[in-house]
């Protein structure tokens, strides 16, 4: 029993890091009067990684849509005064169904974020997922969109690594 107990609680720590959601660590709303940014950034070539390996979607420019799916993600989520019913309401139809449950754990009052600050940035994109930084007022924010169906979802969101 305690064997299949501390196996449960490794997996649930594992997928933790692994979606890299704490909800002490998590960005607070954008106002949701705040516009997307409509312009496409540029990839940054010198985080980018040329060498995809065999099996590996090819490098791309970032497509305007994940950066639009990306940027709109942020501005729901960065909403702390909503209660939660209403704030994963608005994130779910955003998400991957794998991510939607680790939203479904975080409490929109410990969202630091309230506003975007700048334009969106993709520090790596190939033509089935994009990473971008949304900049938020409680720091960058850095959101993984992938292609799933036909549409850009959040794979997940987590704050941004430090320039290094």
């Amino acid at each position: 029993m305690r064997t299949a107990l501390l196996s449960t609680a490794g997996a649930i720590v594992t997928l933790l890091l692994a979606a890299g959601c704490s909800s002490s660590d998590t960005p607070q709303p954008v106002p949701a009067g705040t516009a997307a940014s409509s312009t496409v950034p540029a990839v940054d070539e010198g985080d980018h990684d040329h060498d995809d390996g065999p099996g590996a979607a090819p490098s791309a420019p970032p497509a305007p849509a994940a950066i639009d799916a990306a940027t709109g993600y942020v501005q729901r989520w960065a909403r702390p005064t909503l209660d939660q019913p209403t704030w994963l309401a608005g994130l779910q139809p955003l998400v991957l169904p794998a991510y939607a449950p680790l939203l479904a754990d975080t409490d929109p009052a410990n969202v630091a974020a309230t506003t975007l600050t700048g334009a969106p940035r993709a520090p790596s994109s190939t033509t089935d997922t994009v990473v971008v930084d949304v900049p938020t007022d409680a720091g960058p924010i850095r959101v993984t969109v992938v292609a799933a169906s036909g549409r850009w979802l959040i794979a997940s969101a987590a704050p941004a690594p430090e320039p290094s």
